[in-house]
């Protein structure tokens, strides 16, 4: 146990080849010895356990210790990005002007990228599965394209002219990723899929101010001839990616380069269903980028198409049956082509997207996981269907992986049995091969009959998707009508198994309950295939027991039963996004059931929430009160919870259908704080016939930085001037300015029946929860140091550091903009606290504040104050802030701009900045999931908490051979906060 934590390379390699790992370790060791690179013992652990696992790679890194060394040096521990790939290459080319030696260095970059990858593959826990490292190998492919163009444009330039259009301006060129490049989803062994495209025809190659005979063409046809061979050529360097060109207009008989209108007519002429699901997972990913989405727009109409086919799903699954007859190896061992394969799994979600993509536009996306996670959140996969499919293709592309790497083949093949294939099964976490072999039979089993469910659908003889029909289904009606739940809770246990609850047989006869709920005898007698397509919805939900009970509410508050009965008979698919939503969701499914206003944005798509979209909101509600309603108070909070309803659904929907990222969340959530605040404070200064000036409202905290989420309390503090009104005297003005403040402040808190307000937390103002609720601008600058009669300073350390994230969001903007120019001046520009003083805090926080438990017994983690956490990273950033606050680049009170901004000035090193990175947004998903799906506002990770495995799905973590989901998620919860404070510690000089 101890020789796996301090020497886990090594240990790894023992468990895959036993006791001729050691055999193995003494060439490595003999190897190392005659290099001319200094070899650490780790890097020779390292290379041990490549060879092990990868005996394609074992002999060549025998030549290239310099390879090992680098990659141990960087480390393997976090993911990299475009971002990441863009700096290291920049640092790796040097010489930009040496155009042989970019494409010679660009060769070593990536095998000692790809090396890293596969090294990764090897940790057995969540942070590098192989949806997480086929998005590193993918972006390692567009940032080594990106190389590889932009040499090929420069060298084309300089020696033919420069592409110019009619206009004059330059003829935009643009690579299109496509297939698994295209979805982000690259393997060690594929080919990079592209197509090439130009603006126009029209135009010239201009050289040295004149036009040369070299049309726009036969220039870019060079410049692709270059890029191609940069990437693909092999040399004694190895190659970058292989180049497949063959998906590009007329395959392999057509042009290399094609332009625009080109491309137009020969998809509006000649294409066919293959071609449209190819463009499906088109990208644009290097040169003109503006153009590639232009490009991809303008053929959007034949990918997309308004009417619904079924038949696609039959004709995608002919051309899996046509692709597997035409394979050179044995199908039933091919993990691509073979019956329930890659290519099966591929095709299940791509047939649903272009069936249903021209009526949905969210369902428009490339990538596999990312349109797997958007149909089930419209409902056109159950979160069942979606889990497995999930499930299979990733223990597929695991399989994949490994071959490749373990063969250095391009080959989708599983071994026969053998050696390699007991490497390989061993090397994934299975006792042998034989375990190996059950688990992918399973799979694909499981895959294969979720494609013919497609193929077998037909709109005159199925009731709807997912339905329940059988001849049993008779008898659980009669039980339903009948209330008797002992007869229908043993109905669920024959019919789906031990996993049915009471609780489950309870709502269900709830929903039967009256005539007009959903599975009432009226509802029944006039929607005939509602019962089996809702009955199917809900035992395909992630908490079927909870579906059950928030629907049962949600009919039980609804004023009239059958107009619901009737909008979800109409519409299975809506069926299904309800009880999705339910049984994924505590937070936003009880925030429906209990408003069952709010279900509109479930049933009907209102497209992907945005910051101007929650201001519109906001806007719409209180626009559309009646002109006599519009200054009573009552109607006005009403109208203000509406549209905070309103966007926290939307918001919450696109989250959980993938559609925005974490950051996309708390921008749009601040957005509506802000809009909110802004309507507030107006309503209240109108009351008292206000001009607008002489208060003005600051945020801290999270809403500072907009970072808030889905259950933030709102930080705030008042400040009034001294000069709002010259016939005030001074404490009448302060008295005035205090019950505005308290007038906004139960505004904004209020119960209310449209739904609640928001938690506020003032403790962050001037002497913290001892100080006034409202201050002046003079008490706030005295308070701080910054007026020339202050007697000495009285804001401690964590005062000022609060005040990064101070932020004007309503009232007097005059006087809001000099508030927060004293709270720089105070935070930035006094220097940083000594280490030892903030580090002491630091540790206080955890002691007194955080509620881990770390030894013996049940763990237990603080996600914001403990170990490694949220205030790990906020304090490395905002010291850092401190530390270099005369620079206005590093002024920003939003964390991962702050750190992006510290990094990019100079001030933090790239591998400190990317433990905080990734250990922020990790912490930050953490929070805001266990908010979405329990409802809660804990901010506990808990070891054998109930709600445990269904959290660590939602972050993208599956059971697998090495454990479950459940302990991937906590080994890297453990991995990632025992970084943050390595690197917090670091940052500070403390330890």
């Amino acid at each position: 146990m101890k020789e796996a934590s301090t020497r886990p390379w090594r240990a790894l390699a023992t468990r895959i080849a036993g006791d001729s790992a050691e055999r193995v370790r003494e060439r490595l060791a003999l190897s190392a010895g005659a290099s001319s690179e200094r070899v650490s013992e780790e890097a020779v652990d390292f290379a041990l356990a490549i060879s092990c696992a990868y005996p394609a790679y074992a002999r060549p890194l025998e030549t290239r210790w310099d390879d090992v060394v680098a990659v141990t040096r960087a480390g393997t521990k976090t993911a990299r990005d475009a971002r990441a790939y863009r700096r290291l290459v920049a640092t790796h080319l040097g010489d930009a002007t040496d155009l042989d030696a970019i494409r010679r260095a660009l060769r070593v970059f990536a095998r000692r990228a790809k090396l890293r990858v596969a090294a990764r593959e090897l940790m057995p826990y969540g942070a590098s599965d192989v949806d997480v490292t086929a998005r590193e190998l993918s972006d390692l492919a567009d940032v080594s394209i990106h190389v590889a163009l932009t040499e090929a444009l420069a060298w084309a330039d300089s020696r033919w002219g420069l592409p110019l259009k009619s206009d004059g301006e330059r003829c935009a060129f643009v690579v299109i990723g496509m297939g698994k490049l295209g979805g982000r989803e690259l393997n060690p062994g594929s080919d990079v899929d592209l197509m090439l495209f130009y603006e126009t025809d029209e135009g010239s190659v201009v050289k040295e101010g004149v036009a040369t005979d070299q049309t726009l063409h036969e220039h870019f046809t060079r410049v692709a001839q270059r890029l191609t061979a940069t990437l693909g050529d092999v040399t004694e360097d190895g190659f970058v990616f292989r180049v497949d060109l063959r998906l590009r207009p007329e395959g392999s008989q057509g042009p290399l380069v094609n332009a625009l209108l080109a491309a137009e007519r020969y998809y509006e002429t000649w294409g066919r269903t293959w071609e449209r699901a190819a463009l499906l997972r088109a990208r644009p990913c290097a040169g003109d980028l503006a153009f590639g989405k232009r490009l991809l727009e303008a053929l959007s109409p034949f990918v997309w198409r308004r009417g619904v086919d079924p038949k696609i799903a039959r004709e995608m699954a002919a051309l899996v049956a046509q692709a597997r007859d035409e394979a050179k190896e044995a199908p039933e061992r091919d993990l691509k082509l073979g019956r329930g394969g890659i290519r099966e799994a591929e095709f299940f979600v791509q047939s649903l997207q272009l069936i249903w993509g021209g009526r949905e536009p969210s369902l428009r996306s490339p990538g596999t996981f990312d349109a797997l996670r958007r149909l089930r959140a419209r409902g056109f996969v159950t979160d069942r269907e979606a889990r497995e499919i999930t499930d299979a293709y990733v223990a597929l592309r695991r399989l994949e992986h490994r071959v490749q790497f373990a063969t250095g083949l391009q080959t989708h093949a599983l071994p026969k049995a053998g050696e390699l294939l007991e490497t390989i099964a061993r090397s994934l976490g299975f006792a042998g091969s034989t375990a190996l072999e059950a688990d992918v039979d399973r799979v694909r089993r499981g895959v294969e009959e979720r494609l013919l469910s497609l193929t077998a659908y037909d709109d005159e003889n199925a009731s709807g998707p997912g339905s329940v029909r059988h001849a049993a289904m008779s008898q659980l009606l009669a039980r339903l009508d009948a209330r008797d739940e002992p007869a229908v809770l043993a109905w669920l246990i024959e019919s789906w198994g031990p996993g049915a609850s009471p609780d489950l047989a309870r709502h269900l006869v709830a929903l039967a309950r009256r005539p007009d709920f959903p599975l009432g005898a009226k509802s029944r007698d006039a929607f005939p295939d509602l019962a089996p397509v809702l009955l199917g919805a809900l035992v395909d939900a992630a908490d079927p027991e909870q579906a059950a009970r928030l629907l049962s509410t949600f009919f039980a508050r609804v004023a009239t039963p059958s107009v619901y009965a009737r909008m979800l008979a109409g519409d299975p698919w809506a069926t299904r996004r309800m009880a999705t939503l339910f049984g994924a969701s505590a937070f936003l499914g009880e925030a429906v059931a209990f408003h069952p206003e709010l279900a509109d944005g479930v049933l009907f798509n209102r497209g992907v929430p945005d910051p101007t979209s929650a201001r519109r909101a906001v806007e719409n509600e209180l626009a559309a009160l009646p002109t006599d309603d519009a200054r009573d108070p009552d109607a006005f909070v009403g109208a203000l919870r509406r549209a905070k309803g309103q966007v926290l659904i939307e918001v919450g929907l696109a989250d959980l259908a993938g559609e925005i990222e974490m950051r996309d969340c708390t921008l749009t959530l601040s957005a509506l704080a802000d809009a909110t605040l802004e309507r507030a404070a107006a309503f209240v200064d109108a009351e008292r016939g206000g001009d607008g000036r002489g208060l003005a409202v600051i945020a801290m905290g999270k809403l500072g930085g907009k970072e808030i989420g889905y259950g933030s309390d709102l930080d705030l503090f008042f400040v009034y001037g001294e000069e709002s009104d010259p016939r005030e005297g001074a404490d009448d003005r302060f008295e005035r300015s205090v019950r505005q403040a308290q007038r906004v402040l139960r505004i904004l808190s209020a119960p209310h029946g449209e739904g609640p307000g928001y938690e506020l937390d003032t403790r962050l103002r001037p002497s913290g929860q001892h100080g006034l609720l409202v201050v002046s601008r003079e008490a706030f600058a005295r308070y701080h140091g910054l007026l020339q009669d202050s007697e000495g300073r009285h804001a401690e350390d964590w005062e000022r550091q609060a005040l990064i994230k101070a932020r004007f969001v309503a009232g007097d903007a005059a006087l809001g903009e000099e508030v927060i120019a004293l709270a720089h001046h105070a935070a930035y520009e006094g220097g940083a606290p000594a280490p030892e003083r903030i580090h002491h805090l630091r540790l206080r926080m955890e002691r007194e504040l955080g509620a881990e438990r770390r030894g013996e017994g049940r763990a237990r983690y603080d996600l914001k104050l403990g170990y490694g956490g949220l205030v790990d990273v906020e304090f490395a950033a905002q010291w850092l802030q401190m530390k270099h606050g005369q620079d206005l680049r590093v002024r920003t009170g939003d964390t991962e701009l702050a750190l992006s901004a510290l990094e990019a000035c100079g001030y933090l090193d790239a591998g400190p900045a990317a433990a905080l990175r990734d250990g922020y947004q990790l912490l930050r998903r953490l929070e805001q999931r266990l908010r979405v799906l329990h409802g809660t506002s804990t901010q506990w990770l808990e070891e054998g908490a109930p709600g445990l495995a269904p959290l660590a799905r939602r972050m993208g973590m599956r059971d697998g051979p090495w454990g479950s989901a459940a302990e991937a998620l906590l080994a890297r919860y453990r991995v990632v906060t025992e970084d943050v404070r390595g690197a917090y510690l670091a940052v500070i000089g403390a330890s």
